[in-house]
């Protein structure tokens, strides 16, 4: 199990530039643009990159098809991938929080309980959109895959922006503030820890359905 996740540390390590240079971007528009939303794309989009970055890495090293015809158990090729999906995803998410903390300190005006109730539910619907996209990549391949992503997940995001933005749905932005306000003044332990609980809990699903996936990939 370690020398897999090895394996997929080293693979990892080439997109660490590029992953980095995403990081300063968003952060740089975080600050210019006085937009906390963008602390929180950062865990979604790289999160939601990470599967189809680790199995292109491993397509393109032949590795895919090398680890189907060594003496490897199948579901430790697969539970390697959805762990250091996870170790990522985790540092992700503490380096948005400490960049969070920056923000509401730069900008007091801003509500630092606000920006982290927004960044925890970003992190939750990341988890989730990682576990299915790592899903669907076992299942459909690299290539099918990033079609997959951005019908299921870029084009309705898209959408809501456009949405939003133009106002075609009156008053849409005000039931979201209102939902919002609603989320504020609610009790938040409990429901966060069992938002997180059903998110790890899909998560596992989606580590089932991929390692059942894999067991019957052949050469």
């Amino acid at each position: 199990m370690k020398a897999m996740l090895y394996a997929d540390w080293i693979n990892f390590r080439q997109s660490i530039r590029s992953m980095l240079f995403i990081l300063v971007v968003f952060a740089f528009a975080a600050f210019a643009w006085s937009g906390p939303m963008f602390f929180i794309l950062i865990v979604a989009m790289l999160s939601i990159m990470l599967p189809a970055t680790l199995c292109a890495s491993d397509q393109a090293y032949g590795w895919d098809k090398l680890s189907l015809s060594l003496p490897i158990l199948r579901h430790e090729v697969v539970r390697s991938k959805y762990l250091m999906g996870l170790l990522v995803n985790v540092a992700l998410f503490v380096l948005a929080v400490a960049m969070t903390v920056v923000y509401s300190l730069v900008d007091p005006s801003t509500s630092m309980m606000e920006n982290m109730l927004s960044l925890f539910g970003g992190e939750l619907i990341s988890l989730l959109l990682m576990g299915l996209m790592f899903a669907v990549t076992f299942k459909f391949g690299v290539e099918k895959s990033r079609y997959i992503l951005i019908a299921v997940v870029w084009i309705p995001i898209l959408a809501m922006a456009g949405i939003v933005k133009f106002g075609i749905i009156p008053g849409i932005v005000d039931r979201i503030k209102q939902g919002v306000n609603q989320i504020e003044t609610a009790p938040i332990g409990l429901p966060m820890v069992v938002a997180l609980f059903a998110c790890l809990a899909i998560y596992a699903i989606c580590y089932a359905v991929s390692v059942h996936t894999y067991q019957k990939k052949e050469l």
